[in-house]
């Protein structure tokens, strides 16, 4: 597969971040008041290979550590549904002697969650905003690449040891294009939150 190189477009970048600001107040603030403060950290691993090093480090399309923040609203008096909205951000990196490489996302999760007892299953669209591949690798051109917005689909469980801490696995499975390339962006991932 070849990369075209593509120019950055800071403006349409900063654009995307308020709006997505811009849609998380609203969101926030148009919700019951019976909704929690959501935060999750989690780590994606999948996709296709972008680059990787004889040491065998690697970046991944849809790949990498992700920091997330939202709410969770229960959809009835009985804790069985609730719908968790959540901003989050993607990334990877990889620093090598001859050169460096990283992937960055603007993640939007909604996701509607069944519990029963300390168990929750979820599913749920998931929007990943401007991702954006570079590398500066010695003897290559520095290389850029911002792919189109993407949406996908998102099924996870939870488990929760104790009220307040959870602990889940996610797929995800979404599709990264490019100038009508198209890279697999699907990951299975790990991650703890304060889920309820």
């Amino acid at each position: 597969m070849s990369h075209n190189n593509r120019v950055f477009n800071t403006e349409a970048y900063i654009m995307k971040m308020l709006l997505a600001t811009a849609w998380a107040v609203i969101l926030t603030f148009s919700t019951s008041s019976r909704a929690d403060l959501y935060l999750e950290l989690g780590f994606e691993n999948g996709g296709d290979e972008l680059i990787g090093t004889n040491t065998g480090e690697e970046i991944s399309a849809g790949g990498g550590l992700k920091f997330a923040g939202g709410i969770q609203n229960p959809l009835n008096d009985e804790g069985t549904a609730s719908l968790r909205l959540a901003v989050g951000y993607l990334f990877d990196n990889i620093n090598a002697d001859n050169g460096e490489a990283d992937i960055d996302t603007l993640t939007f999760d909604v996701t509607y969650l069944m519990n029963s007892g300390p168990h929750s299953f979820g599913v749920g669209p998931t929007i990943h905003l401007a991702p954006e591949y570079t590398d500066n690798v010695a003897g290559f051109p520095p290389l850029r690449v911002e792919f189109d917005d993407a949406i996908g689909l998102v099924l996870q469980y939870g488990y929760h040891p104790v009220p307040g801490f959870e602990i889940g696995f996610r797929f995800s499975d979404i599709d990264y294009e490019n100038n009508g390339d198209s890279l697999d962006a699907s990951s299975f991932g790990v991650f703890i939150s304060n889920g309820f």
